[in-house]
């Protein structure tokens, strides 16, 4: 094996300069985080953190939080287990397992309806494809925990957790998925019913 010698590099003069260019902007970044500090510290300056929990955090009305599924006005959960909301998640976190309702007038229920909780990318694209309304991202953003199980959400979190007062009902048709005013509306704000819908 031939060991091939080679000259070594030739002294760059500006190494030194790139290194004291770097320590001093090292320098004004911690000189700046240093004076906002004590500003805040000694009540010269208001902060903006939220002293969360004792501060409520709020969000907008749009904000896509946990997950949770409606009900119809006999109680019973609003899906039917079409599977157009596993279909367009992108994650593959819906698992959803079908069976046959006892009322002739619904073709299906889900028997198991659940969201790994820990894959969802909280797009919202499962809300858009279902078109009873069934399923919904609410403004609810606190979701830590430890234990293992808690990460999939079942039919019976999704439907009767206690944050829901028993279950939350929708207020649109069977076969109506967004609003009536959509069709009187224009062309661009039918484009933002249709993104965002009317929850």
């Amino acid at each position: 094996m031939a060991v091939i010698k080679v000259e070594k590099p030739p002294f760059d003069k500006n190494i030194l300069f790139a290194a004291m260019n770097t320590f001093l902007q090292i320098f004004r970044g911690l000189w700046m985080t240093n004076k906002i500090m004590f500003k805040q510290l000694l009540k010269i300056e208001k902060t903006d953190t939220l002293e969360w929990p004792e501060q409520p955090a709020t969000y907008g009305p749009r904000f896509k939080g946990r997950h949770f599924l409606t009900r119809r006005e006999d109680g019973q959960v609003r899906c039917t287990a079409c599977f157009l909301c596993a279909t367009a998640c992108p994650a593959e976190c819906i698992y959803i397992e079908a069976g046959e309702h006892e009322d002739s007038r619904i073709e299906k229920y889900p028997v198991r309806f659940e969201i790994d909780i820990l894959r969802c990318v909280f797009c919202g694209f499962c809300e858009e494809a279902c078109p009873l309304d069934a399923i919904r991202l609410g403004p609810e953003f606190v979701m830590t925990g430890t234990a293992e199980d808690k990460w999939v959400y079942t039919k019976e979190f999704l439907a009767d957790r206690p944050e829901l007062s028993g279950g939350i009902q929708t207020m649109r048709g069977s076969n109506d998925k967004h609003p009536s005013i959509y069709h009187q509306a224009s062309a661009d704000e039918r484009k933002s019913l249709v993104r965002h819908g009317h929850h």
